[in-house]
This record gives C-alpha cells, structure tokens and sequence, in this order.
C-alpha cells in the first residue's frame, strides 16, 4: 500500500467539496488565523524562481474541475502560448459541489471545457476518470496506478498539494506524486485551498517556489475562472469560491512545490 508523501495536511470535517468549502463561508481575510495576502506577497519575495521554459509535455491532474485553473491557470497558459504539450486530468467531475443539483456533472464538465480554451489548452487534450467527487482517500492506490497509465518519463506532473486542507486534493497529491516517481517523471504540487489555513511560518513556504506569468497568462486565467460560474458566482447558492480569496491566485506568479 502507497503511504502517505510529506506532513499529514490540516485536517478538515468535510467528506466532499460543498460541505467542506460551505463550512469555511463567507470568506474574510482578515479572521484570525488567516493570513493576509500582503503578508503572503511579502513572504514569498525571498523563495527561488522556477523556470518552465524546458517543460515541454505537462500532465496536469484536477481533483476537480477548477482546480486546474485556481491553481495553475497562468502557468497552463504560459504552457500553451510557448507551444509546449498540455493534457489534463481530471480525477472526478466535481458533481458533489452542488448535492441535488440536476445535470451538475455535465454542467461542469462544458464549464471546464470552456476554461481550458480560454488557456489555450484543446478541448481534446483533456481526459476524465470520472471517480467519486469526495471519494478520493478511499482509493489512492488504485488512482496513483491510473495517473502512472498516462504519463512518461519525460512529463512533468502537477497535481494538487497533500496538504491543501481538501481531503480530495490530498489524495491526488499524494496519487500523482506516487506516479510520477513511478514513472520516472519531475513532479510538482500547487497549492489551491491551502492560503487558507497555512502561514508564512509554514511548511509550505518553506518549499514553495514562484512561476513568474505575464499579464497575458494572467488574463487567460481571469477569462478561464470566469468559465466555471457554478463555483464562483451564486447560480446555484452561494459560492464554492469566495471571491476575496481569488486574490491569492491573481499573482504575477504562481506557486509550486516539489513532489518529495
């Protein structure tokens, strides 16, 4: 059995997105414990830059439809626009975001269609495993053998950070970095929820490098989360979202972290 990489992340009481992102509403930066994004800016000034000029055949695993785009929306389109080879992964369809909605899967899966072409990455060059949205830790080992099926030696591989705080994003983290080792692949982690509860004497910080984007690559990114309406607007209930937190992701860089 694949054992867990890294520090366990912060534990949440959630078993799928919406209870766990609902019970973290409404968003205000300035509670306590949260660290503000000035703070956050101020701290990551001194962490190293990493250069994507050689990626040239990325794999980008999703836990969720959005993900993808909160996460590393700039970096996929800086990607595009260079001519380097994107696919992405998306490890469920996101349908427990919204519980008795009709149609949410397929809603989200055009909302992520919709997003990948605003990065510039083709609609073809996305797959969908289709596991359990809030199911993930119950299968780690069978989904870090899917994410080893579809990558090669000379991928690189993002996935989301294990410790995120969603207990979704720690699986995939935590499968996709199994499978890249597997494969012989340089793997790499971005953080979505973890502004949240991290600080700048954290654990993350302490590994996290920057990936400077253009305002291009930044506009492709506004464009791409404006795609996935369910999550960010109040369509169907109050945001997944918060949109105070997006200030975390509208960086001139985005931040990755090495699979260890």
């Amino acid at each position: 059995m694949l054992t867990p990489m890294g520090s366990p992340p912060t534990p949440v009481p959630a078993e799928s997105h919406a209870r766990w992102s609902s019970e973290q509403e409404p968003w205000d930066p300035a509670a306590p414990g949260r660290t503000d994004e000035t703070s956050w800016r101020r701290a990551l000034e001194s962490r190293p830059e990493r250069a994507i000029t050689g990626w040239r055949s990325v794999v980008v695993v999703a836990p969720h439809p959005d993900d993808e785009t909160i996460g590393v929306g700039a970096t996929i389109a800086a990607l595009a626009r260079r001519g380097a080879r994107v696919r992405m992964l998306f490890l469920t369809d996101g349908e427990a975001s919204h519980p008795g909605t009709a149609d949410l899967r397929e809603r989200r899966t055009d909302e992520a269609a919709r997003a990948l072409d605003a990065l510039g990455v083709p609609g073809g060059g996305a797959e969908r495993l289709g596991r359990r949205d809030g199911g993930l830790a119950g299968g780690i080992d069978d989904l870090a053998l899917a994410i080893a099926a579809r990558i090669r030696g000379d991928d690189i591989v993002l996935s989301t950070w294990p410790g995120d705080g969603h207990p979704d994003h720690r699986a995939a983290g935590i499968a996709a970095g199994h499978a890249a080792r597997q494969a012989g692949a340089e793997g790499w982690w971005y953080p979505v929820w973890a502004w949240h509860h991290e600080g700048v004497d954290g654990r993350m910080l302490r590994s996290a490098e920057r990936v400077p984007v253009t305002a291009a690559d930044l506009a492709a990114k506004r464009k791409a989360l404006g795609a996935y309406r369910s999550q960010l607007t109040d369509v169907l209930g109050p945001p997944i979202v918060p949109l105070g937190f997006l200030r975390h992701h509208l960086r001139p860089f985005e931040v990755v972290l090495p699979c260890t």
